[in-house]
């Protein structure tokens, strides 16, 4: 993350973006995909799933390792601020991501920090979820702060005919989508991922 010259860099107001996206996403029975850039903020636009970039730091020096807390303050911030306006609290989340499968797995082997057993809330807004990321690059030196937000059924899938061929090909398509998903970045953001 060349480029960067201050400690903490924000991105985007997490509040605002889930706002925007509660008032897009909101909208019942819709199942069109919105243009993710159309909500007005720096977005890693992947299609069905997305990223909103909300602040990156450099990881405080600590000996031979550096530790992720510069964005803690922030993230736990917006994560009270997403409870009140969008539901759950710390003992009932609306719902919770497990670190050990799919796509929680997926964030953990990226280095996305475990802040609370088994995971951050996550909220959903019609067929998405709204996952809170804080997370750290490979080599420890830079801290992230995202919004990712991903279909529904990468959480949590509820076959519409359990036990036919055609529910089980959907799950199996579902899968594959979800395990192909890229959730790193970096800022500035790369010319692919604008």
């Amino acid at each position: 993350m060349t480029g960067i010259e201050q400690e903490t860099n924000r991105i985007s107001d997490g509040l605002s973006v889930m706002h925007a996206l509660a008032r897009v996403l909101g909208r019942r029975y819709s199942e069109k995909t919105p243009q993710w850039s159309e909500l007005g903020f720096p977005v890693i636009d992947r299609g069905t799933y997305a990223i909103f970039p909300l602040a990156v730091a450099r990881t405080q020096e600590d000996a031979d390792s550096g530790r992720a807390e510069r964005l803690s303050d922030i993230r736990r911030g917006l994560q009270r601020s997403c409870v009140h306006f969008f539901g759950g609290d710390d003992f009932h989340a609306e719902m919770e991501l497990d670190a050990e499968d799919g796509y929680g797995r997926k964030l953990a082997d990226s280095g996305a920090l475990i802040t609370g057993p088994p995971w951050e809330c996550l909220w959903s807004i019609q067929r998405f979820a709204v996952v809170l990321v804080h997370s750290v690059d490979e080599r420890s030196a830079w801290e992230t702060l995202a919004l990712h937000i991903i279909p529904m059924d990468w959480v949590r899938y509820r076959p519409l005919n359990s036990g036919t061929k055609r529910e089980a090909s959907r799950y199996r398509r579902i899968i594959r989508e979800r395990d192909a998903a890229d959730v790193v970045w970096s800022w500035p953001l790369s010319a692919a991922d604008t």
